[in-house]
């Protein structure tokens, strides 16, 4: 899969970013890091989680067509 933002996604991001960059507070930027950090692990796990639940799903749908594999190739029933 490629991520594609819209133009308008990526100029929400970057002026977020800028606004990071230049914050003069140290502190509130670390605290920023600290949460970006946690929130990246629990989304990661998320999709992670999800890739694997839709494996499954795709598998068990897979294995529910018993038909012979030239059959389902060529949607003989």
């Amino acid at each position: 899969m490629v991520v594609e933002l819209s133009l308008e996604e990526q100029l929400a991001v970057e002026n977020q970013a800028r606004l990071v960059l230049n914050c003069p507070d140290s502190k509130e930027v670390a605290k920023l890091c600290a949460m970006l950090i946690k929130q990246n692990a629990h989304q990661s796990k998320l999709l992670s989680q999800a890739v694997g639940h839709i494996a499954g799903l795709e598998a068990t749908i897979y294995l529910m067509d018993l038909r012979p594999w030239w059959q389902r190739i060529f949607g003989h029933h």
